[in-house]
């Protein structure tokens, strides 16, 4: 495959999952905030070797607390999101290991940070009202969108 048909069949795979994390995202969006929360911070963990991605949610202000039985979003709180990405565990991991050859994982974190990103506004998240941003770990800001400027 060369870039433009590997791109496509990621986008393909993301395609299919679209309604579903619109879906997670509204039942999050849903969720009242602890007025202490400043920010949140959605972050993509890829794997650089093909695997499936994660994606986590944190919530952060000035006291942050740890507490496992706390279900309400609080500062301090970190949630991983289901978004069911699993499917894109299937890709042969020589798209990502000598990225020097081919950028499978660049690919795949623009792609996944854009159809995030279109996920989340589709659901409504440009009113959230904490300031939102997304990024991808251990990538400094590529892929870094602003996904709501808060306003409470």
């Amino acid at each position: 495959m060369n870039k433009d048909q590997f791109a496509s069949m990621y986008q393909r795979k993301l395609d299919r999952l679209s309604d579903h994390a619109v879906r997670t995202f509204q039942d999050l969006l849903a969720l009242p905030v602890d007025p202490g929360v400043d920010e949140v911070n959605l972050e993509i963990f890829p794997d650089e070797y093909g695997g499936a991605p994660d994606v986590w949610a944190y919530w952060l202000g000035k006291n942050n607390k740890v507490d496992h039985m706390d279900p309400s979003l609080f500062p301090g709180r970190s949630l991983e999101l289901a978004l069911d990405l699993n499917d894109l565990a299937d890709i042969d991991e020589r798209y990502f290991v000598g990225s020097d050859e081919f950028p499978g994982l660049r690919l795949t974190v623009s792609l996944l940070s854009r159809w995030l990103a279109e996920a989340w506004w589709k659901a409504g998240g440009w009113a959230y009202p904490v300031p939102t941003t997304l990024a991808v770990h251990d990538f400094g800001s590529y892929g870094s969108v602003q996904l709501s400027k808060g306003g409470r």
